[in-house]
């Protein structure tokens, strides 16, 4: 058994990410792989600290997950020519309108809420299936037939979201008094970006017209755009900055609708808000750069920060906010920053696990949100098909290491398609990959297949050393 202590100071990415590393990435997602065009994993939210899918023993598929995966497997099948991964598109694209109901929005698209049968959920969950389905459609490899099914229903998916999320607003505001969906920023900009893509693949412009560009123009107003500072009001709080994982969505989709549109606001807006978030480096106590989950902005003066929340940061979406501040260095050379994305670069690599997952957490509440590291993100599969370039191969088919990871008084263990959270030596959850309601609770009741007791032995002991910051 090998003992390895995190995070693993000194490494570069180049250090552990190779093909090896993809090889696991790969080899993981098909320990989760559930069905011809899905995949699960736990749905746990480490910016929310939302983990209660557990307690409904769910760990299925979610219409937020296919975007990403879908990316990666196209990618490799551009790359590799390798057939499975142009089948597993077209399974993931069918999956996509099984998943669609009677009345035309989709079911499973409630991320941390999951599971859910009916169609209630938030617009980026409405959403980012219409532009999985689209980006699939204007895909030259796309099936003819399963293309030709796209187009109906997204014109039902838009007839059932006029009803339903139009001016809805959320928890704090409700109904909007202006245009968009649910009135938080990430959120309507994944709407936005939808009906733009519709536009350009259908010819469906005057939805833009009338609802997406007036949305797009609200959110570029003072109501929610700070310039000075590069940051957006959330939307769903009185004075509340948007959170910095979130720019992963927010710049992305702005990137989107910029190309799809041309609209010659957003580069600059992109660039802005990009530049910024090198305001959110911050040195944790273990030496390392880390990204802070938020700003705390003046009430009286929104262009002015008076300090970052630096707990329950969402590490799963460093590897996008890199390559966005990758991008934003190509355009705009500084090699005082190009020094500061290095060290988070290197705080990266210090957290990539023996199993070739990242945590999804880090600085959290509860250790259980950076122990459990399954699956692999598409994000983060894109991020490795990214780092490696032109040196990709076929993922070969290798076996997941067993794994015993610790930090506090939790321990995740994995192995044999079998998972278990520990806490304080015994078992609190524990499941099979391969089966979506696979989940068990308390320490008495046996996997649906195989036996918790295949886990006690391990190739790998995993130990976490995290000591919180403190509040900047």
């Amino acid at each position: 058994m090998q003992t390895i202590h995190y995070p693993f100071k000194g490494r570069k990415l180049e250090d552990v990410i190779t093909q090896d590393t993809l090889d696991l990435v790969v080899a993981q997602l098909e320990d989760w792989h559930q069905g011809p065009g899905t995949f699960g994993r736990l749905h746990l939210h480490p910016c929310w600290n939302k983990s209660s899918v557990l307690d409904r023993r769910y760990q299925g598929e979610s219409t937020f997950m296919f975007r990403d995966l879908m990316h990666a497997f196209q990618r490799l099948y551009e790359r590799t020519g390798q057939d499975k991964w142009l089948l597993l598109c077209h399974s993931m694209a069918s999956q996509l309108l099984y998943l669609q109901s009677e009345e035309g929005g989709f079911i499973h698209c409630t991320s941390e809420f999951e599971p859910t049968f009916d169609t209630r959920g938030c617009p980026i969950h409405f959403f980012l299936p219409v532009i999985t389905l689209c980006e699939y459609y204007l895909w030259p490899h796309a099936d003819k037939l399963i293309r030709s099914r796209i187009p109906d229903a997204l014109d039902r998916q838009w007839t059932w979201s006029l009803a339903h999320s139009w001016k809805v607003g959320n928890g704090r505001f409700h109904p909007l008094d202006h245009p968009g969906w649910c009135g938080v920023t990430n959120q309507d900009l994944t709407a936005i970006a939808a009906v733009a893509l519709c536009g350009k693949a259908f010819g469906t412009w005057d939805r833009y017209e009338q609802y997406a560009k007036p949305a797009l123009d609200h959110l570029l107003s003072p109501a929610y755009y700070y310039p000075e500072v590069g940051l957006f009001e959330r939307g769903d709080g009185v004075n509340y900055a948007e959170r910095t994982v979130y720019y992963t969505i927010t710049l992305n989709m702005f990137i989107l609708i910029s190309e799809v549109t041309g609209d010659p606001r957003l580069p600059g807006i992109i660039d802005n808000v990009t530049s910024h978030l090198f305001d959110a480096l911050f040195t944790g106590p273990d030496g390392l750069t880390y990204l802070a989950r938020g700003a705390i902005t003046s009430p009286d003066d929104k262009s002015r920060v008076l300090g970052w929340e630096n707990g329950a940061i969402a590490f799963s979406g460093y590897p996008e906010l890199i390559t966005l501040m990758e991008g934003w260095l190509g355009r705009h050379p500084c090699p005082e920053r190009k020094a500061q994305l290095e060290s988070l670069k290197d705080t990266l690599a210090a957290y990539i696990f023996s199993d070739g997952t990242i945590p999804p957490g880090i600085f959290s509440p509860s250790p259980l949100f950076t122990l459990a590291s399954s699956p692999a993100t598409g994000a983060w599969l894109l991020f490795i098909l990214d780092f490696l370039g032109d040196a990709v191969q076929d993922p070969r088919p290798v076996r997941v290491p067993s794994i015993h990871r610790q930090l506090d008084h939790m321990t995740w263990k994995t192995g044999n398609r079998l998972w278990s959270i520990e806490e304080n030596g015994v078992r609190r959850y524990g499941g099979y990959t391969r089966f979506p309601g696979g989940l068990t609770i308390g320490p008495d009741e046996k996997p649906i297949w195989g036996d918790y007791a295949s886990l006690e032995n391990c190739d790998v002991l995993e130990i976490l050393d995290i000591e919180p910051p403190k509040k900047l």
